[in-house]
């Protein structure tokens, strides 16, 4: 069912902000729409350096700004509070750097870089003192951050090339960085709760959802395994995907290969078993599924349009037949 729709001007990135809703931003220009996508703050701000990442604060107070040599943080009404360095000389094309602007004061940045990528952060109420650096196992990677509803635990999922990913959860003690503790395959979503999270293929081919506090798994299934896709050589998958309830469905993309079309699956958090193919009554690009923090609810994007738009699950949620799930 849909909810709400938005047209934001390509090229856009978009990213559902735990809590907050979506933040949707471009070279010059960044906004924040509210969860039903009617628009908050927006700003445009013409004397900074291109924007190749952006963060909010969770209460909007204030937003940074990531460019190609520097870091800024913003307060909502757009003055600079301060700027430094960030220690790399960044392009605006790929990879593009990635943050996380935390309501504890911290601002997390990823750094993509040929040398070995980095993972930083810094304070945003001591002037942008950096807190700590680590070295990350990647090599010019694309980074995502993925939270939790509260924002408390911090999932980096990065993608190296088409096969290879690496995903860590990090935690800070005394401000400082904990060391990560990598995760199995590839983070695609973590839950509102922050329970467990869902690990796509990327390459090997595996589907998992697993335990957040030790990494165990809850279940796991590879795609070959999913009757009608993964037995047939015409669709693909890739780590597109989102988990739409705490207790019971996730959704995954899966890539005809015909075109550039994708199909969303609906499966059950308990068996990875495909529950529905969703029917939108128009087509998907691939790689269109974007989180909205679960509760039913998730999101598309498509790139050459700039449509946003808000999808809650209907009920039945199963095409299966009643009292099959019991029988798994």
């Amino acid at each position: 069912m849909l909810i709400a729709e938005a047209v934001m001007t390509p090229p856009t990135f978009v990213e559902w902000l735990a809590g907050t809703g979506l933040l949707v931003w471009s070279h010059r220009s960044l906004r924040v729409l509210h969860p039903d996508l009617t628009v908050a703050p927006a700003w445009e701000p013409s004397d900074a350096d291109p924007i190749l990442a952006a963060g909010v604060a969770p209460d909007l107070s204030r937003f940074a700004l990531v460019g190609p040599r520097q870091v800024q943080v913003r307060s909502a009404d757009g003055r600079v509070r301060w700027a430094v360095e960030h220690g790399r000389v960044l392009s605006a094309g790929w990879p593009r750097p990635s943050c996380h602007l935390a309501g504890d004061g911290l601002l997390w940045l990823f750094l993509p870089d040929g040398a070995g990528d980095q993972l930083v952060v810094l304070d945003t109420s001591g002037g942008g003192t950096e807190v700590d650096r680590r070295p990350l196992q990647t090599v010019e990677g694309s980074a995502t951050f993925i939270l939790d509803d509260n924002r408390q635990r911090i999932g980096l999922h990065i993608a190296v090339g088409p096969e290879t990913c690496l995903s860590y959860r990090w935690t800070t003690d005394e401000r400082r960085l904990v060391a990560g503790r990598t995760m199995n395959g590839c983070l695609a979503d973590m839950n509102a709760s922050g329970s467990f999270y869902l690990s796509m293929p990327h390459g090997s081919g595996w589907i998992s959802v697993r335990e957040v506090a030790d990494d165990s798994v809850r279940v796991e299934r590879h795609f070959d395994d999913i009757p009608g896709f993964g037995d047939s050589d015409d669709y693909r998958m890739y780590e597109a995907a989102v988990v739409v309830s705490d207790d019971d469905w996730v959704m995954v993309g899966v890539a005809i290969d015909e075109g550039d079309a994708e199909q969303h699956l609906l499966l059950s958090t308990r068996t990875l078993r495909p529950q529905t193919v969703m029917d939108y009554g128009i087509d998907m690009p691939q790689n269109s599924i974007r989180s909205a923090g679960g509760h039913g609810r998730w999101i598309t994007h498509d790139d050459e349009t700039g449509v946003v738009r808000l999808w809650q699950l209907r009920e039945p949620h199963t095409d299966e037949v009643e009292g099959q799930l019991a029988l798994l």
